[in-house]
């Protein structure tokens, strides 16, 4: 059976357990969240400020950011997947600037070429490396671009290919922000003698941040996320509580998936360090994924 979900992976290139019917898609790795934050949150995190867990989905997000940051995740997925992440945040006075790698791979799958024992073994894996920038066009409104070289690999077979992302983000003031973002497009060369297609992917989001007492404060977000290709429509929810500066506890709900919804995590703050983790529950046959963000802030 775990031989069988292998296989439908790579197959589908991984977007059958993610979306529903009419998948047009592939390269779904870019379509997974990278960090436990924003999972824990129901990745409703186009309008997020002040954190590098939100430039995957809105490159302008860093210009609000005054610190250096540096955050490592780690990523169990279904079929034994596992996606590592690398994000740097620096600000600068006029531009802030961002670097981000990611990476997929399943690894350990049987080559069979008739039946019986199999062949061998091999390898799959995907891709991304992306450099961003972020300025203000206001003291509000602020405007950021991220370029990315994809990459993907199965069996002996590999491509390679480009994207970009594009987005905005305004800030009523110390509560309010709106954002709106386009991310992954681009094109990939061929894998044999085909190309998958990047998931373009356009977000309009907004969030609010309060205090409900000395010690607790509320962040509270929702997405509107359309995948170009794909059929349907998805609202992202999330909220976080956070208690004194030290704790978090979030949770998350995603609309018009096949196999996912809900989602909660928590956060530990401690001096420059902060650790996350998030759980994502499957339907059906898929396992949950489970995962851990270390963040730096310098």
């Amino acid at each position: 059976m775990k031989n069988f979900f292998k296989f439908l992976f790579l197959f589908t290139t991984g977007s059958a357990f993610l979306f529903s019917q009419n998948i047009q898609t592939g390269l779904s790795f870019l379509k997974l969240s990278a960090n436990a934050r924003s999972s824990g949150m129901g990745e409703a995190f186009t309008a997020i400020s002040n954190d590098h867990s939100s430039f995957y989905y809105n490159p302008s997000s860093i210009r609000s950011s005054n610190r250096s940051q540096l955050m490592l995740s780690h990523r169990n997925g279904f079929a034994e997947t596992t996606t590592e992440y690398l994000g740097v945040t620096i600000p600068g006075n006029d531009v802030t600037i961002a670097f981000s790698a990611l990476t997929t791979s399943v690894n350990g799958i049987e080559v069979r070429q008739q039946p019986g024992e199999a062949q061998g073994t091999f390898d799959a894996r995907n891709g991304m490396l992306g450099v961003g920038a972020a300025i203000n066009l206001s003291n509000h409104l602020f405007l950021g671009f991220t370029g990315k070289l994809l990459y993907e690999k199965i069996f002996i077979d590999e491509a390679s290919g480009y994207a970009f992302d594009g987005g905005i983000l305004y800030m009523f003031d110390e509560n309010i922000n709106i954002g709106f973002s386009a991310t992954n497009f681009g094109q990939m060369g061929l894998l044999r003698s085909e190309r998958s297609v990047v998931p373009a992917t356009v977000r309009v989001g907004a969030s609010y941040h309060t205090s409900l007492s000395s010690e607790i404060t509320l962040l509270a977000a929702s997405d509107i996320v359309k995948t170009i290709n794909d059929n349907g429509i998805h609202i992202h929810a999330g909220s976080e509580a956070m208690y004194n500066s030290l704790f978090a506890l979030r949770a998350g709900y995603q609309t018009g998936y096949e196999t996912k919804s809900f989602s909660g995590g928590i956060g530990i703050l401690y001096g420059i360090i902060r650790f996350d983790y998030a759980f994502v529950p499957n339907n059906g046959a898929f396992s949950p994924n489970h995962l851990f963000s270390l963040s730096f802030y310098l």
